[in-house]
């Protein structure tokens, strides 16, 4: 038991005010020579670079990983970054993160900076390798901010650099690292390190260098909010620090450094509500994350089973997985495997309390752990996933100094010295391994997702991006029944739930392998390829019943939606469906399917094309001709203008007029009155798509414009703009 009065600790017991091992000291003077405090620096520059050198080892075959999963889409879909415009920045600070193509609720400008630099500034562009060095140089400063963050907290430099050895090489921080899209993580973890670092330099220091470290503490908090939004609890983590510090409370310090953290994180949250309010509605979809469907007992205790998990995460990494959706971490029901895991998690969390009384330093590590965990645990609130291993990537250090600190304690009480450098040797040697093993399965998305579904067999997102994977991997599909295997177990997993609650792009996915299976079947002349079509149309019609529920929920909570939002797959299922009535001989049905696909996204010009192509096979060609000229008039795009050309071209009509010469090929001609019949004949559908676009005054000025140019009759015309 510590005197409380003296502050000390038993032999090989730590706390934050007995470091592991004293300081050497001159006889006769209790304060540290130069030469030592000389000695002391450089060997901590020694182990630094020592430690970048490890962590460049264990992740050097990450520089092969392409961009995949959502990397794609921060990377190859985001406008935002292709060019380092003021235009560009404007747009990443007034947007929401994965703007334009998806809203989850989450702002983190800084982060979308990150990628401008890397693909405009530095020229990276679609290649992985150089996302991957900025990453890794952001992890090696974390690596030595740990290290730096140590050696205050333990005073000893060998298990400062054991624990920061640990940490660097943890296999679960790959999902941080080597996943390009894990950025966020490292920008808000050199936030909170760094800031917790200046507010222990700010306690050192005095005059304008106090205010100096309060400046650098609010400087690095507004930088890790706008990274990402777990940086507020910066303002936590120094809190804790002054629970755990024996002596007198420093108040002034802490006031002054909730004014230094305080500041940027109000203006994030101000700046954040308003981007999000302009915002659609972020969803987090049940089978993404089940708790947040759940009662709050429910959810409650299911979050609790989840962070036992990372717990046993920390010192056990070795099952990895990128995805832990429906039904992989089922809702706790009051079983007594859920009990077992809640009880393991109240026992650590009494475990802290102890620990305050027992030794402060591990009190500090364990509540740094608890803290910084907290906004990903689902415990205040339910967040877009209910379990990711890059959420462990920063409680980690609190977890593994934990680690270290018991090896110690164990070593001590032993009389065996040796003891806790060797375990912790031990435990650094089989992270690395399992961290190299881990980036290899990172090379590529197949790769990656069939080891992934080893370890989440019961995930139907898991099965989904396998599935998808292997299709988009073989163009000529000759593995489309292992495609098809897959996302049947996917569908297996989902049946059962209501349509509010199950995941409308599984069913238009496998809509679309079953498909492609009857293509290839019919194709191969093997097989019965009439089911594989019809499976393929009763996949598609549940994905567009799925997204029906959706609109009906939506619509009931925020009201009709601004014109032209739809859900991403509905469009596609109608295109889908068109071709599966078709193959199926069902041609009334796949014109109404391409009608309803060209209505739901009026500017994709394959819906115009898909119309065109039915009624060439009907042999309607002056109702294909419309469709073209719809499509070409209102998404201007040139491959429907060559495709009417054609069309036009293979008339057998000898007074056909529809083209004339052009030096850059046939043109069509406007005089021509067939091609004003068309014209005329497109005009309502094209006005009608501009309105149902939000393009009203657009619309207005075509209505005129088909009345000077083509002479339509103004009847249809007004009907549709009454």
């Amino acid at each position: 038991m510590k005197d409380r009065k003296l502050g000390r600790a038993r032999p090989g017991v730590t706390g934050m005010n007995a470091p592991l091992s004293r300081k050497p000291q001159l006889s006769g003077d209790p304060r540290p020579t130069a030469a030592w405090r000389s000695d002391r620096r450089t060997h901590g520059i020694l182990i630094g670079l020592l430690l970048c050198v490890l962590a460049l080892l264990v992740y050097s075959n990450s520089f092969r990983v392409p961009i995949i999963f959502d990397s794609k889409g921060l990377l190859l879909q985001d406008p935002r970054i292709r060019a380092a415009t003021s235009e560009n920045v404007a747009l990443i600070f007034q947007h929401t993160y994965w703007w334009p193509w998806g809203e989850a609720g989450i702002y983190r400008p800084l982060t979308t900076l990150s990628y401008l630099f890397n693909y405009a500034i530095l020229g990276d562009g679609d290649h992985a390798a150089g996302y991957h060095r900025v990453n890794l140089a952001m992890h090696m400063v974390n690596v030595l901010l740990v290290f730096a963050v140590s050696r205050k907290l333990l005073g000893q430099l060998g298990a400062s650099a054991l624990m920061a050895a640990l940490w660097a090489v943890h296999p679960a921080s790959t999902e941080a690292v080597t996943n390009i899209a894990g950025r966020p993580e490292l920008l808000s973890a050199t936030a909170v390190l760094g800031g917790f670092l200046m507010y222990v330099k700010s306690m050192e220091a005095t005059g304008t260098g106090r205010i100096a470290w309060f400046l650098g503490l609010g400087t690095v908090t507004t930088a890790g909010v706008y990274s990402k939004e777990n940086a507020v609890m910066i303002i936590g983590v120094i809190a804790l620090y002054e629970l755990a510090r024996l002596g007198r409370r420093r108040w002034w310090d802490f006031l002054f450094a909730c004014i230094a953290t305080g500041i940027p994180i109000a203006g994030m949250l101000v700046q954040r509500a308003s981007v999000l309010a302009g915002s659609a509605p972020a969803e987090f979809p049940f089978t993404d994350n089940p708790i947040a469907d759940a009662g709050f007992w429910t959810g409650r205790l299911t979050a609790l089973e989840v962070v036992a998990h990372y717990l046993v995460q920390a010192v056990w990494p070795w099952r990895l997985s990128i995805d832990y959706s429906y039904a992989q971490i089922p809702l706790a029901n009051g079983g007594s495997g859920d009990w077992i895991w809640v009880a393991a998690t109240l026992l650590a969390a009494s475990g802290l309390v102890a620990l305050r009384r027992w030794n402060r330093t591990a009190f500090f590590l364990a509540g740094f752990a608890l803290i910084v965990l907290l906004p990903a645990s689902n415990l205040l609130f339910p967040i877009g996933t209910i379990r990711a291993d890059r959420f462990l990537y920063l409680p980690a250090v609190g977890l593994l100094g934990c680690v270290v600190m018991a090896a110690y304690t164990l070593g001590s009480r032993m009389r065996l010295p040796l003891l806790a450098p060797a375990l912790i040797l031990v435990m650094t040697a089989g992270f690395a391994v399992r961290t190299w093993g881990r980036n290899a399965e990172w090379r590529d998305e197949v790769t990656l997702a069939s080891a992934d579904v080893q370890t989440s067999p019961r995930s139907f997102k898991l099965h989904v991006l396998r599935a998808t994977a292997m299709f988009s991997a073989d163009p000529l599909h000759a593995n489309i029944d292992r495609v098809v295997e897959e996302m049947d177990k996917s569908l297996a997993i989902l049946h059962g739930l209501p349509d509010l609650r199950r995941a409308p792009e599984t069913y238009y996915f496998a809509g679309v392998a079953y498909l492609a299976k009857g293509d290839r079947s019919q194709t191969a002349g093997v097989g019965d390829f009439q089911t594989a079509y019809r499976r393929s149309r009763e996949l598609l019609e549940s994905c567009i019943q799925i997204n029906n529920a959706y609109e009906r929920q939506r619509e009931a909570r925020y009201g009709k939606p601004a014109p032209g939002v739809v859900a991403r797959t509905k469009p596609d299922a109608y295109l889908h469906l068109s071709m599966a009535y078709q193959r199926l001989g069902g041609m009334a049905g796949a014109l109404r399917a391409a009608r309803e696909a060209q209505r739901l996204a009026p500017l994709d010009f394959r819906m115009y094309r898909r119309r065109a192509d039915l009624f060439l096979i009907r042999q309607q060609g002056d109702d294909a001709a419309v469709a073209l000229i719809e499509g070409m008039l209102i998404t201007s795009d040139l491959s429907l203008r060559s495709d009417l050309v054609r069309l036009y071209g293979s008339s057998t009509d000898p007074a056909n007029c529809t083209l004339v010469p052009d030096p850059a090929g046939p043109a069509i001609n406007q005089q021509c009155g067939i091609v004003r019949e068309h014209m005329c004949a497109a005009a309502p559908g094209v006005l009608m798509a501009l309105i149902d676009t939000g393009r009203r005054q657009e619309a207005l000025e075509t209505k005129q414009t088909f009345f000077d140019d083509y002479q339509c009759a103004p009847g249809p015309l007004n009907e549709v703009l009454q």
